[in-house]
């Protein structure tokens, strides 16, 4: 893969996400560090065996490829996660390609999030479809702010109901609330 390596150091205190011990994340010419910290932030937040970071196409004849995702023994999409999508046609196209997968669209503030369950409305995808997740931006601006070509962040926890997170990001520790919308 063409772009930039960065290279990350897990910790888990949490003994429910027991994340890998490292890391190597691709950052494409075209992405932005926003894209980055959102993959970081899903992978950790949704990470469950065979959960990979950097993604792989869809199939040979379709060039899109996924912020992160996991794939079945055939080569299917389970879960098909995308950061900061601005084609909203594109999802509708996956969505239908991959009629099984989960769709789990990550945006760095709810004004995103909720531009993006408009969007689907409009496209009339099946209700429970996708997942919105969406953080605070002042949360992702700071970890932009500490995001370097090494890292480390030490998860301590995060929990679905309510939705929060604590973990601490090359010694910086953040303790934050996120969001959730269903199309």
């Amino acid at each position: 893969m063409k772009g930039f390596h960065y290279h990350f150091d897990f910790k888990s205190h949490d003994p429910g996400r027991l994340l890998p011990r490292h890391l190597e994340m691709t950052r494409h010419a075209w992405e932005e560090t926003t894209h980055l910290t959102l993959r970081l932030l899903a992978f950790a937040l949704l990470f469950e065996e065979g959960l990979e970071i950097n993604g792989r196409p869809l199939d040979p004849d379709a060039p899109y490829l996924p912020s992160f995702g996991k794939w079945d023994l055939h080569g299917k999409p389970e879960i098909w996660g995308e950061c900061q999508p601005d084609d909203f046609k594109r999802i509708k196209k996956i969505a239908s390609k991959a009629p099984s997968s989960k769709l789990v669209m990550v945006m760095s503030s709810l004004q995103q999030a909720e531009t993006a369950l408009a969007a689907l409305g409009r496209m009339k995808l099946r209700k429970g479809r996708v997942k919105i997740l969406h953080f605070e931006p002042d949360l992702i601006e700071e970890m932009n702010r500490h995001l370097s070509r090494r890292n480390k962040l030490t998860w301590v926890q995060g929990t679905w109901q309510p939705p929060l997170i604590t973990l601490d990001f090359n010694w910086s520790w953040f303790e934050t609330s996120f969001g959730i919308l269903d199309n």
